[in-house]
């Protein structure tokens, strides 16, 4: 890595961690963030697409810039607190949130989501659709549609976390729009046994499985005489 690429890397990434983490979709939990969802929005980013994880954590790992604290172990990396703007540690509860809000949902989940409703420790929602596409292409996801109002009527809140993401723990099915669960919508996305290969198909199954026989000392032919043998020659040996 060159000094120009180390200078610009650096300065998108305070950008991301320190300033304003809201406008890529990320909310940080005590400033942290996953080293690789960072390279995800990276790779969002024009003129850093090309970014491999390795040439990411090398930067930290080498590099060791001051403005950064990194977590090998745990694969964590943050602007530290005395360098990063403090609003990236703050949420305000949101009274009058916008009457949308876009969250990503994998396929899969929405299943069981569209019926039960959406509960996490932090739902993720922003009411730009640009950025939720982004997050749901991310994540493999849907994007689902919040009623905002709805969900309250219902007790749920939100938070604001900087001015482009919003916050919640649960929001009920009946304030939630998105793909049709039908049969069809099922069979394409319920999880399916695993087909067995035609060897195991082929394979005989065991019935049972038989106990393993104890230990017996290899005698090659030749049998242990009884007691009573040995009792006769000691005998006549008199």
């Amino acid at each position: 890595m060159t000094d120009r690429e180390r200078k610009r890397l650096e300065k998108i990434l305070y950008y991301i961690l320190g300033c304003r983490p809201d406008e890529f979709g990320l909310f940080l939990e005590e400033g942290f963030v996953k080293l690789k969802e960072l390279l995800k929005v990276l790779n969002e980013t024009e003129g850093f697409k090309d970014v491999r994880l390795k040439k990411l954590q090398d930067f930290f790992l080498i590099f060791k810039p001051e403005r950064f604290e990194f977590h090998e172990d745990k694969k964590l990396v943050r602007v530290k607190k005395k360098f990063a703007k403090p609003e990236i540690y703050k949420t305000v509860l949101e009274e009058a949130p916008p009457f949308i809000l876009y969250t990503p949902v994998k396929p899969r989940a929405w299943i069981r989501v569209s019926e039960e409703g959406l509960t996490a420790e932090r739902i993720v929602l922003t009411a730009d659709e640009g950025l939720a596409a982004r997050l749901a292409r991310r994540k493999g996801a849907l994007i689902i549609t919040v009623d905002t109002r709805r969900a309250m009527s219902e007790g749920a809140f939100f938070e604001r976390y900087l001015e482009k993401i919003y916050l919640s723990s649960w929001i009920p099915a009946t304030a939630l729009k998105g793909p049709v669960v039908d049969e069809a919508f099922k069979a394409r996305y319920t999880r399916k046994p695993k087909e067995k290969t035609p060897e195991e198909l082929s394979a005989p199954e065991d019935l049972f499985v038989e106990e393993p026989l104890p230990y017996r000392k290899i005698t090659r032919g030749r049998k242990k005489d009884p007691a009573w043998k040995k009792t006769r020659r000691k005998l006549r040996r008199r």
